[in-house]
């Protein structure tokens, strides 16, 4: 952001406009950041550093491939990577309602990392000397491709925090269905009297929900390694050397640690953004199956003398503001608003998704903000749940043996002696 109201005067195809002196965006951001004010929703940092990696790779392959000069192309790889830093994140800052496919995201990268470079050549801001945004830190890019590709990155880099926590979360499930696997219990279907189960079996389920959850995450995500750099606008490559596509994605897998390859069909890769909306399934996927044990651990919960109270959930902050003394199923009542959450950026990634026309998806931009955010979120949730929650979890048997002795639920094993007609006559009258 500008620190002083002096401004420099930059022009464009629509004419002139006046860009905050000491901007290292320059006329394509203004315009943008006048015309988009919309929802004060900011790219993540991760998204800000994975464009800057793309612009560093697009910088070393057109340099290698003698499309732009050693000494520019270096000046801009060393720029690429300030920014990839956050080095001008103040600077970086547009609303991600904005135009589509995400050209001013593009453009604002673009600009800053051309204007990093000048500035190091000792040439002033906003003349775009010797380095053009456009025609050499853009070359051989387009927005179409930049912004899919760069949002896969972000989603790649990001992804590993939240295995490592849904991980955690499994073996801490686990544990607990350890520790009471000795304990037995009632059975509940539909929320009446069933059969008796071990305590530790339910437990031992939620486990591997989350695992099931978690490797889908992991396959589907497979995907996301398919880029479409090189494509630019249309996915024929047009103004990119023939080399230009095979050569960034092989500098971007070095920069990000990524194996990341190009996509088979360009055209495909910038029209079809269903690999999106899949993963994003993935993701409510696991939310769905917290949400799911953490209703249930409110439900066995309850109480703590007219409910259920079986369990006995760690006590972590006062549960009213009115009534003295209560507590509140807190961090379940938290992964339930998650879930909503998650539930609710996916409906946005699948609508987006679907709506792509011709050659081009334009709705990258709010596709990746939803996904990001619900990574960011299920990382944290897990954390929450399971070091808030689950971990401190117990169990209490003097009330759990009660609701067992004061129920009928081992009616179903004298079936096979007695029959289903006489059982349910017994169980009916309330005599075993």
């Amino acid at each position: 952001m500008a620190k002083s109201s002096k401004t420099r005067t930059e022009k464009d195809s629509l004419g002139q406009l006046k860009v905050p002196a000491d901007a290292y965006f320059g006329i394509f951001t203004t315009r943008a950041l006048g015309n988009f004010q919309i929802s004060n929703m900011r790219a993540p940092a991760i998204f800000r550093r994975s464009l800057g990696l793309v612009k560093s790779a697009a910088a070393q392959a057109n340099t290698s491939l003698k499309q732009l000069e050693p000494r520019i192309g270096k000046i801009i790889i060393k720029a690429a990577e300030e920014f990839a830093e956050g080095k001008f994140d103040t600077d970086f800052r547009l609303d991600v309602i904005q135009a589509g496919a995400g050209t001013p995201f593009n453009m604002n990268a673009n600009e800053i990392i051309a204007n990093r470079a000048n500035v190091s050549l000792k040439a002033k801001l906003g003349t775009n000397k010797p380095i053009h945004p456009n025609n050499h830190v853009n070359l051989g890019q387009s927005s179409n491709d930049v912004n899919p590709s760069t949002t896969k990155v972000a989603i790649l880099l990001q992804l590993p925090a939240l295995l490592t926590e849904a991980k955690k979360l499994e073996k801490s499930l686990a544990t607990k269905a350890s520790q009471f696997k000795s304990i037995k219990k009632v059975g509940r279907t539909h929320l009446q009297d069933a059969v008796p189960i071990p305590l530790g079996q339910e437990f031992d389920a939620y486990s591997r929900a989350i695992t099931r959850s978690r490797t889908l995450i992991e396959k589907v995500s497979e995907d996301l390694y398919e880029l479409s750099l090189g494509g630019t606008a249309v996915g024929t490559g047009i103004l990119a050397h023939p080399k230009f596509k095979k050569t960034i994605v092989a500098n971007l897998s070095k920069l990000t640690g990524l194996k990341l390859k190009s996509a088979q069909n360009l055209t495909e890769a910038a029209n079809n953004y269903m690999p999106f909306s899949d993963f994003s399934s993935t993701l409510t996927s696991l939310s769905s199956n917290l949400f799911r044990i953490a209703m249930d651990l409110k439900f066995l919960g309850s109480g703590p003398n007219a409910g259920l109270a079986e369990l006995k959930l760690p006590t972590v902050q006062p549960g009213s503001s009115i009534m003295p003394g209560k507590v509140n199923p807190s961090i379940p009542e938290s992964v339930e608003m998650a879930h909503y959450q998650v539930s609710g950026n996916h409906e946005t990634v699948r609508l987006a998704a679907m709506h792509g026309q011709l050659e081009l998806n334009s709705n990258c931009p709010i596709i990746m903000y939803n996904i990001l955010q619900s990574i960011e979120i299920l990382t944290n949730i897990c954390t929450t749940f399971r070091t808030r929650c689950i971990d401190g979890l117990t169990a209490d048997k003097k009330r759990i043996k009660e609701l067992y002795d004061n129920s009928l639920c081992e009616a179903t094993a004298l079936v096979p002696k007695l029959g289903y007609d006489k059982v349910a006559e017994m169980v009916k009258k309330g005599k075993l």
